[in-house]
């Protein structure tokens, strides 16, 4: 039977069979499943279209991207990264970072980016496809497919509703936003998270429907694999949570709360059991060098960063590989007041719109989002807000779009709500297909992120590193002139100038340039973890020069500044270049307990230490530790070597 429309109610005096088939041939809903009597006579309504277009449609919008190099990342991660050539390194994936896992660099092997599922597949991809470029992006874009097609399955699913479902699952497929997730090659992780995180909430929905145990079990298997993908899969507990509280209402609200309680609490082992891995790994759960701005700062940002991707969201236009976004510091702003109020108007519309499916829609998009808005204190402000953070949360909106297109046809008719669709699907289409090209190479990412905000200081610093790269000098060195006017208390550009004058071989310059930018900023809360790099690089270059004390006093000052495990590097290296073994040991011991326990180097530096200070035991060890880890390191023949005469 048809819904009853408004506009479609039966008007006094009017022969009801009459009006019961005038509402029958123009009240056409969207949903097949409410309009079965017609769904013959409409293309769309077919179950193989349904399923089968919105993947075309992903398929084909991405499908540009296989054209594009490496970027970023990549040269790093995949172009030089020598555990992933082999396939019995695999399970190295799961007891390191992912820098730790390509690099040996002490300034990011520190880092807190656990994805073992993300640098197995790069590793199966480099068996299959070697550093053919095209078909790691080929691989991105089957991934997305694949996602799309379960996109649909699971709002179907949810809804009972295949049509809202598959134009859900479109609108998802050609999303411009998704571009940095599926054109980089390593973006890939949250796509390659929905892969597993999906299925996991489908099969709470079948367990739902079906009370049948083996699909709960399914859900915690695919949640454990999500985990290991990203991190982000944390939020599964609490959307099954606000399902049985909110979404389904079949029975009383205690028996509710029940279950609420019940079923995340099933998903608590496997999220300790990643926990525990993940802290052998990192040798802590968040490690790192830790948070970089107040939490405070970050919870008043919320409003504003959930805004600025809301509109990401719904503009085809407008996005870039950095976001830059100054840190909300207090609520007596107009940065944290008007986000607030455009937060509110959004949940008044919710409430307004009286649609369980609508809220769920809404509750899907932040609970996947909050990891990210929750994890801003520790990004620099110009990736504070990524494009790819949207890559599973924008189901929730697309899922909101089809029911408001929906809401379109019960009141419009269904013309209108399908030029509706099908116009956005081309726009977004049209902007998805541009944006992959955006991501060609370096260039075209920075260009983007100028030609997309030429106000932020850290785009054209970003394109001017590249062009300096590129050896287009004077074309970089225009760009970090320019970031320096729009931002002089910035201490990027001092630095990337200092760098810019060192490979030229102007070290007097290079100090300079570091000097004027410790003079120039002020320390705080947000300025002083760039200040502490300053000193860091200070010191070194004023090690090049020979000048000893002021080499150690930069080294402190920094440390002082930002106590972490680089500076205790940096640090214990200088005295033990200096003979000054004692203190080098305290600086590299403070180093290890806060560096991966697989990071070699400083496994390294300690053998060597203890060696000068006659404790002979300690050094084997350490020596041995390094070379169980970096075997075919440079330096692994002369500790072998040193070893024997032990």
């Amino acid at each position: 039977m048809a819904r009853k429309r408004r506009s479609g109610s039966v008007a006094k005096g009017l022969n009801p069979v009459k009006a019961q088939v005038r509402s029958a041939t123009s009240a056409v809903s969207l949903d097949a499943a409410n309009a079965a009597p017609r769904a013959s006579r409409s293309w769309w309504r077919t179950g193989a279209v349904q399923f089968a277009a919105p993947a075309a449609l992903a398929f084909l919008a991405s499908l540009n991207s296989l054209w594009n190099g490496w970027v970023a990342d990549d040269f790093t991660q995949i172009v030089t990264s020598v555990p992933l050539r082999k396939l019995s390194n695999i399970p190295l994936s799961f007891v390191t970072s992912v820098w730790s896992y390509a690099t040996a660099d002490s300034v990011v092997t520190v880092d807190s980016y656990y994805r073992p599922l993300f640098m197995t597949l790069f590793t199966m991809n480099y068996a299959i496809a070697g550093l053919a470029p095209w078909a790691w992006h080929l691989i991105n874009v089957l991934i997305h497919t694949a996602v799309t097609l379960l996109v649909f399955v699971t709002i179907r699913e949810l809804t009972s509703r295949p049509a809202i479902a598959a134009l859900t699952a479109a609108l998802f497929a050609v999303h411009p936003v998704h571009a940095e997730s599926v054109a980089w090659v390593s973006g890939i992780t949250d796509p390659l998270m929905s892969l597993f995180l999906l299925p996991a909430f489908l099969f709470y929905l079948r367990f739902h429907k079906t009370r049948r145990r083996v699909f709960f079990g399914l859900t915690i298997l695919f949640y454990l694999v999500a985990l290991f993908a990203k991190e982000t899969a944390l939020a599964l507990p609490l959307l099954i949570a606000y399902c049985e509280i909110f979404y389904f209402s079949e029975t009383s609200l205690r028996e509710r709360f029940k279950r609420a309680l019940l079923l995340p609490s099933l998903l608590v082992p496997p999220t300790i059991f990643y926990i525990f891995i993940r802290y052998i790994a990192l040798n802590g759960i968040l490690f790192g060098t830790g948070p970089h701005y107040p939490f405070s700062y970050a919870l008043m940002t919320i409003p504003l960063a959930t805004l600025k991707y809301l509109k990401l969201m719904s503009l085809a236009w407008g996005q870039s590989y950095q976001h830059y976004t100054e840190f909300v510091t207090s609520m007596a702003t107009r940065e944290f007041l008007l986000p607030l109020v455009g937060v509110c108007l959004v949940i008044a519309a919710l409430v307004y719109a009286r649609s369980r499916m609508m809220w769920f829609g809404a509750v899907w998009f932040i609970l996947v989002l909050s990891p990210a808005l929750l994890a801003m204190r520790q990004f620099d402000r110009e990736y504070l807000i990524q494009d790819r953070y949207l890559y599973i949360p924008s189901i929730g909106f697309c899922l909101a779009a089809a029911l408001m297109i929906d809401k379109l046809n019960d009141r419009w008719g269904l013309k209108l709500s399908a030029t509706v669709a099908i116009v956005l699907i081309i726009v977004f289409g049209a902007a998805n297909v541009r944006q992959n090209r955006m991501w060609k190479d370096g260039e075209t990412i920075f260009a983007n992120c100028v030609d997309t905000d030429p106000g932020s200081a850290e785009a054209h610093l970003s394109l001017g590193r590249i062009y300096f790269d590129s050896g287009r000098v004077r074309d970089g060195e225009e760009h970090v002139q320019k970031a320096l006017e729009l931002a002089p208390e910035n201490p990027s550009p001092y630095l990337l100038l200092s760098f810019f004058a060192h490979q030229r071989g102007k070290l007097d310059q290079s100090i300079e340039y570091i000097e004027r930018g410790i003079a120039s900023v002020p320390q705080t809360p947000v300025t002083k973890f760039k200040l502490a790099t300053l000193h860091l690089n200070l010191a070194l270059l004023y090690g090049q020069t020979r000048n000893l004390e002021v080499e150690e006093h930069q080294l402190l000052k920094s440390i002082e500044i930002w106590p972490r495990a680089t500076g205790w590097f940096h640090a214990g290296q200088f005295y033990l270049e200096q003979a000054r073994y004692q203190e080098a040991r305290a600086m590299f011991e403070k180093a290890r307990s806060n560096v991966p326990e697989k990071f070699s180097q400083i496994h390294l530096k300690l053998g060597q230490t203890y060696d000068r200070l006659g404790q002979t035991d300690d050094a084997r060890a350490e020596y041995q530790r390094f070379l169980e880890l970096a075997p075919d390191a440079p330096e692994s023949a002369a500790v072998k070597a040193r070893l024997a005469r032990m």
